[in-house]
């Protein structure tokens, strides 16, 4: 570069460009006309145009300047010229416009190039000028500000680097900073834009597995001291005085109870038990079978709140109600309430599992399916009843997933089945899980022998 004249535009040839797209140069002549050129063109000594095309057309067209100053270049290839101006070349990161913009936003220039308004009011630069002198949109503005106002130092890094778009980091500025430096490990280990452009569901999977682990930690982490799994041989009947039930103890009592008529009888009696021992807003939530389900409905309902009701269903052998001549492969499940009732998080009021498990009785559930109820309708540590054990999966459910059980069955066989189950199911937790699994200690009141005996 030699030296700085003022030419006339006429002169100056500006031949073939290569740059096609001009982008808003109504907004770059405003800004030439408050600011004046902040940067000459460049021409060669025979007044060839080097660079500078925009501000040439913005002065000429725009703002009828017939001279523009200009830097005279000693230069014999222009396209080389043409190619260095526009491409060999930093621009600006995004971090450094808002930067930009926020400063043109505290400068406040004299009243003469303003409405008698705007002088009265004492501002400086509104935001939509300082965004149209930058150069760039408000709503990009405004996302890359709280980016960098609020997010980690990586997520500004990746941001300015191109790697994620302002849009995508303003939501992920909402997130714990954990998750803001995951997801930026994430990028940087994307291979395609696709995968760029999917960080937020990229997110959304990072914090679905944080909360399963938390859950899954917690239930590890019981305290061995009350998470205790303890079956009795006796009637749901006496299983208060068995062991030693306090009332308003139990936050979940779930069970199978038989669907035939003989139980019907005792149906209110449960509901009255469950009742008892639930705290407010304590469950039962019972199979029952379609088998005169309209009396169960309303013998439960002497006592609990009615809340919904699940399906059960299986693909293995169906059940054949020949009455009806009916093929069935699904079993309800009732949700009720002791009063007001607030769900801990989603459920499904439909269980599909895979499998049948008949091994240990003839109505026995698979312990998927319990252990499903218990991780919706329960939380680590909290007391569970089973009035009516028969294969004691709820027990087993319970002790695989840290929570207090008490449970019974009237037939000794099956409490002695049990028994060996929940031992076997602790041998089997410790062998792959280790020595100290945090799995719950069971609380036996006597061994299968004695029972067996």
């Amino acid at each position: 570069m030699n030296n700085i004249n003022s030419i006339s535009i006429n002169d100056i040839q500006t031949g073939e460009r290569h740059r096609k797209e001009l982008g808003d140069i109504d907004g770059l002549a405003h800004s030439i006309s408050d600011d004046g050129l902040l940067q000459p063109i460049g021409v060669t000594p025979d007044n060839r145009l080097v660079f500078g095309f925009r501000r040439l057309v913005a002065c000429r067209d725009n703002l009828g300047w017939t001279e523009v100053p200009a830097v005279v270049i000693d230069i014999e290839n222009l396209t080389h010229g043409e190619w260095i101006e526009n491409t060999i070349r930093k621009d600006l990161t995004l971090s450094e416009m808002v930067a930009i913009t926020d400063a043109l936003r505290d400068f406040t220039r004299g009243g003469d190039r303003r409405s008698d308004q705007y002088r009265k009011s004492g501002s400086g630069v509104t935001k939509k000028e300082a965004c149209e002198i930058a150069g760039w949109k408000m709503d990009k503005y405004d996302d890359a500000k709280k980016v960098v106002e609020n997010a980690i130092e990586e997520l500004v890094r990746a941001m300015d680097n191109g790697e994620v778009s302002p849009h995508a980091a303003a939501q992920l500025v909402d997130e714990p900073e954990d998750i803001q430096r995951e997801a930026v490990e994430r990028l940087g280990a994307a291979k395609t834009a696709a995968e760029k452009r999917g960080i937020l569901k990229t997110v959304r999977r990072i914090k679905r597995n944080k909360e399963i682990a938390k859950r899954r930690e917690a239930e590890l982490k019981v305290p061995s001291k009350t998470a205790s799994v303890r079956i009795f041989h006796c009637p749901f009947q006496e299983l208060n005085d068995e062991a030693e039930l306090q009332p308003e103890s139990v936050q979940c009592v779930l069970t199978d109870f038989p669907y035939d008529n003989e139980f019907i009888d005792q149906i209110s009696e449960l509901a009255r038990f469950a009742n008892e021992i639930l705290v407010p807003g304590g469950l039962l939530v019972a199979y029952t079978g379609q088998h005169r389900l309209s009396d169960k409905f309303r013998l439960i309902e002497e006592h609990l709140t009615f809340r919904w009701i699940g399906t059960s269903r299986w693909h293995q052998k169906a059940n054949e109600f020949m009455p009806y001549k009916l093929v069935s492969k699904s079993s309800p499940f009732l949700i009720y309430s002791k009063g007001d009732w607030t769900p801990m998080r989603k459920w499904s009021d439909t269980l599909e599992i895979e499998g049948c498990e008949k091994g240990d009785h003839p109505y026995q559930k698979p312990i998927e399916e319990i252990e499903h109820l218990l991780q919706y309708f329960t939380q680590p540590g909290d007391l569970v009843v089973d009035p009516c054990g028969g294969s004691f999966t709820t027990a087993v459910a319970c002790q695989r997933l840290g929570r207090q059980c008490v449970s019974c069955d009237i037939e000794k066989e099956y409490v002695v089945r049990g028994m060996e189950r929940l031992a076997e199911d602790r041998v089997t937790t410790r062998q792959e899980s280790g020595p100290h699994d945090g799995t719950a200690p069971v609380d036996m009141p006597c061994s299968p022998d004695d029972l067996a005996a």
